[in-house]
């Protein structure tokens, strides 16, 4: 995503690339398949928590057939599967379905107000060094617990 001084238009901005967000994507080109959208994420990957936290040990206190995509059915070997496993679960369901290619990396959301005149909210974003607007419809926040 480069910055400049234009402004950019989509029905729905997504912010995060975690569990919440892939799972909001899905769900929205599926269920309204004419939507423009892109999900921002501030990192250089996708996986949120399970790609920011990679200690020792790290994995998840539910199992893996609650917390995952119902879309997309964890086939691993444990139900409480450790961080990296997620992880690879989360990018490989993002590449999957083609969410991946909705996704901006090093996207920072600074700001986001809501006009009730124009309907819309514009999103302010930090990206290659420059702030960007993208203007929208429908602002989803998937920006996780951390």
């Amino acid at each position: 995503m480069q910055p400049d001084s234009t402004v950019e238009h989509l029905d729905v901005v997504i912010v995060g690339a975690g569990l919440s967000g892939i799972d909001a994507a899905y769900r929205l080109q599926t269920d309204c398949p004419g939507k423009r959208y892109a999900i921002l994420e501030a990192r250089d990957a996708v996986g949120g928590t399970w790609d920011l936290f990679r200690y020792p040990g790290i994995r998840s206190d539910s199992d893996m057939y609650t917390l995952g995509f119902p879309f997309h059915p964890w086939s691993g070997d444990r139900a409480i599967a450790e961080g990296g496993a997620i992880r690879d679960y989360i990018a490989e369901t993002a590449r999957a379905f083609g969410i991946d290619r909705h996704i901006r990396f090093a996207a920072r959301v600074t700001r986001a107000s809501w006009s009730s005149d124009d309907a819309r909210w514009t999103v302010e974003v930090d990206c290659d060094g420059g702030t960007r607007r993208i203007t929208c419809a429908f602002l989803y926040m998937g920006s996780g617990y951390y």
